[in-house]
């Protein structure tokens, strides 16, 4: 494995989604991006919508709900597109934020006026909205759907995920390969403390560990961190300590469970040590982390363990501060991977009794297309990724994404690795995926009683959870196979996963 070095970040560069310059030139896409922010619709003449078979007759009225955030900059720019083409439809655009989304949508299908598109409640399972007929599949409304769909990466469309019985129900608007943890550093910060390059002079954790003590006697904290998401921050470290697990915490060669692992323990006990020196912001146990990246800007610590999406929030909130980011650093200063499940983010559904399927459709191709994808890296200034590398390179041109948000894409695809996932193996894995029973308390609720001091073994307590772990998935698989799955534990095991490449296609295929 030939991993690039750690990445430095010079003063910040303004040029985010809201004052990108420029203008990318793709087939079906002209984008002039002089205008519009992540808190406001984009301008109309942004996108020059397609011409697709079909054209909506009458005065339509279409609307499309989910949570918002930074993808709500391309889906108002493609939905005020589609009006300047098609001046009948009006297009009606909602996104409120997930507590929205699981009171509208729910009671939508309820009273038969449901948004044309919406996002599922996150404790909605897609197989179970399905059964009860609130979406419909998009085989039979995307214009020349083979087609839309072979233009996607081969491993993209995922039994119990995106596919359920044979059909096609939604798609990933963008990648899930981003870095959930980078180490952020406050140049000015870190430079009263002695390190005027952090990124160069901070390579190992005991490094990371001497620069917070450093800090914190300046005055500062020397690490900011929330208490809401532990299970992600202990994680990614173990990973730069080489743990061989995505998020879900299962060794993909083995088909195991692996929270006790050595590596897990060596990252709590990293960061038991770091609030023991006194480093690690007070009261971060109660401190959830949108609250403790907020506080960034204003000076109260030297770096923060955290992911991407500070990054928009940081340019919005604080333009002129001056940051420099790195991947994590590791124990011996070594490279590592960060494995992941390209499973796709951001997927929205169409409403099962739509007035209006013939837009559904169109809209979806566009936004599926290459030219589409590439309008939605842009219009987010790089800060959303796509999963297909033509868009992402058509959308980098001089001056057209932010730079922060290049660096951090750039990062991630230098350390981070795809890992085989099950439902390619097996689409029966998604009906197991629907009788797993959570396992409480979850991780970071061990996590959270680790660092307040209520739980004294480490090992102990994560390998109990991790016991737990594996036998629930042993409980789902043999409540899977009562109803007809023929999953087994054998099919977890990947005996040909290489943790330093991404996992293909073709690699499934060799599995016989």
């Amino acid at each position: 494995m030939d991993l690039p070095r750690r990445t430095t970040l010079s003063r910040r560069t303004l040029l985010g989604a809201g004052a990108l310059g420029g203008a990318l030139l793709a087939t079906g896409c002209q984008i002039d991006t002089g205008t519009g922010t992540p808190e406001g619709p984009a301008p109309a003449d942004q996108i020059s919508f397609p011409d697709y078979p079909g054209t909506p007759t009458g005065d339509v009225t279409f609307r499309w709900v989910d949570s918002g955030d930074l993808k709500s900059v391309f889906i108002e720019a493609v939905l005020d597109a589609y009006t300047a083409k098609h001046p009948n439809v009006t297009t009606s655009y909602d996104g409120g934020g997930w507590e929205q989304v699981a009171q509208v949508v729910p009671l939508g299908i309820r009273n038969g006026s449901a948004h044309d598109v919406f996002a599922l409640p996150l404790e909605q399972p897609a197989q179970v909205a399905i059964n009860e007929g609130w979406v419909r599949p998009l085989d039979d409304i995307v214009p020349d759907f083979e087609t839309w769909k072979a233009a996607f990466p081969a491993t993209t469309f995922i039994p119990g995920v995106h596919v359920f019985d044979g059909k096609t129900y939604t798609f990933p608007l963008n990648s899930v390969r981003r870095l959930d943890r980078m180490l952020f550093f406050d140049t000015e910060v870190m430079s009263a403390a002695g390190y005027d390059d952090p990124v160069a002079q901070i390579r190992t954790w005991d490094d990371m560990r001497a620069a917070a003590r450093a800090v914190t006697e300046t005055g500062p904290a020397g690490l900011m961190a929330g208490g809401d998401n532990l299970s992600n921050l202990v994680s990614f470290l173990a990973m730069s300590a080489g743990w061989r697990a995505p998020a879900s915490g299962m060794d993909m060669s083995t088909g195991e469970y692996i929270f006790d692992a050595e590596e897990m323990v060596q990252a709590v006990e990293l960061l038991q040590s770091m609030v023991a020196d006194g480093s690690v912001v007070p009261g971060f146990l109660t401190l959830n982390e949108k609250d403790a990246r907020a506080q960034m800007p204003s000076g109260v610590a030297g770096m923060i363990l955290n992911g991407p999406w500070d990054i928009p929030a940081w340019q919005r909130a604080a333009p002129d501060w001056s940051y420099a980011m790195a991947t994590m650093p590791s124990p011996d200063g070594a490279e590592f991977v960060v494995p992941y499940q390209e499973t796709g983010a951001n997927s929205t559904w169409v409403y099962a009794d739509t007035p209006n399927p013939e837009v559904a459709g169109q809209l979806a191709a566009y936004m599926g297309s290459v030219a589409g994808q590439a309008a939605m890296v842009a219009l987010s200034g790089g800060n959303l990724v796509s999963t297909i590398e033509q868009a992402n390179t058509d959308a980098d041109q001089p001056g057209l994404l932010d730079e922060n948000a290049r660096r951090a894409a750039d990062l991630a695809r230098q350390v981070m690795r795809a890992v085989p996932q099950v439902q390619l193996r097996n689409p029966d894995a998604g009906m197991v995926q629907l009788e797993v029973q959570p396992v409480q308390p979850g991780l970071s609720q061990v996590l959270q009683g680790v660092f307040s001091g209520e739980l004294t073994d480490v090992s102990g307590e994560l390998g109990r959870y991790n016991a737990a772990m594996n036998a629930a998935l042993d409980d789902a698989i043999a409540a899977a196979a009562a109803k007809g799955s023929t999953v087994t534990r054998e099919d977890y095991v990947f005996e040909n996963w290489d943790p330093t490449r991404d996992y293909t296609a073709a690699d499934y295929e060799a599995l016989g």
